[in-house]
């Protein structure tokens, strides 16, 4: 991978105003770049994200919109001064799937194509349990790991956790792309994404759901809220949905099996 030509934070100038005057002075921001992604030389997309680790974005964004499999996304190459990310694949992106898209509640008209909306794919089994503690333990890790968020404010961050221990955490502008890059980053590294549970600070809306399903994660916390048709696709899924996890408390809103908690006894009105 190329050397990257911005940092993931930027000075700027500003004027700071309080109660008491207003004064010349000047701040750090989060840095934004439009990434196009293409896929055997076609253009598939462009994402406004934050300029690092561009390739694992590009595949985890190819896998979580349902666009291609894993084992079908070979060679994965960045041009950070066009900001283009040029991806082989053992097969071309179906055209018809590109012209559906759905724009995503928040993170600047983001959008998810209809294909990891739509499919017939079955809910995930429950193949491990994780303790009210691991995630009282991870989400208090978590917090502290952004050192982009501190300096700026402008970021969302997402880990992907085995048991208890953080593996990753990845930054960006927007929630989706830095969910997706943490899921590139474990295909890059071969990694079973049945084993792990993903945790975020942005909320939880239902394409958020969809991606995770797509990548095989079973588990989803956020430190935020989720939304009502977050909990109906979690449930529909069989993914662990938990939200407002912070201060020694948390809502598991789908799939509480995976906690060792009974079953929900009705559906989300």
């Amino acid at each position: 991978m190329s050397t990257v030509l911005l940092e993931p934070l930027v000075t700027v100038a500003m004027v700071r105003v309080t109660a008491e005057g207003a004064w010349h002075r000047s701040d750090v921001v989060a840095t934004e770049v439009p990434v196009t992604v293409e896929v055997n030389d076609s253009e598939i997309a462009t994402l406004m994200a934050s300029p690092e680790a561009l390739d694992d974005l590009a595949r985890g964004f190819l896998v979580t919109s349902g666009l291609l499999q894993p084992e079908e996304i070979g060679a994965v190459e960045v041009d950070p001064a066009m900001w283009r990310v040029s991806v082989t694949a053992s097969r071309a992106v179906d055209p018809h799937l590109l012209s559906r898209r759905t724009y995503t509640s928040g993170c600047g008209k983001g959008i998810v194509f209809a294909s990891a909306l739509e499919g017939d794919v079955p809910p995930l089994p429950l193949t491990y349990q994780v303790s009210a503690g691991e995630i009282f333990a991870v989400v208090s890790a978590f917090r502290r790991q952004s050192e982009l968020h501190e300096a700026t404010g402008g970021v969302h961050s997402v880990a992907l956790v085995h048991r208890s221990s953080l593996l990753v955490v990845c930054d960006d502008v927007g929630r989706h792309n830095a969910l997706d890059k943490a899921v590139g980053w474990a295909l890059r590294h071969g990694l079973d994404l049945g084993e792990v549970w993903a945790v975020t600070s942005g909320r939880i809306a239902a394409e958020i759901v969809h991606k995770c399903r797509r990548a095989g994660i079973p588990m989803v916390v956020s430190l935020g809220a989720t939304t009502h048709q977050a909990v109906l696709t979690a449930r529909h899924l069989g993914i662990t949905l938990v939200a407002f996890a912070r201060q020694g408390r948390f809502s598991v809103f789908a799939a509480p099996e995976r906690l060792g908690l009974p079953p929900h006894g009705c559906s989300a009105r």
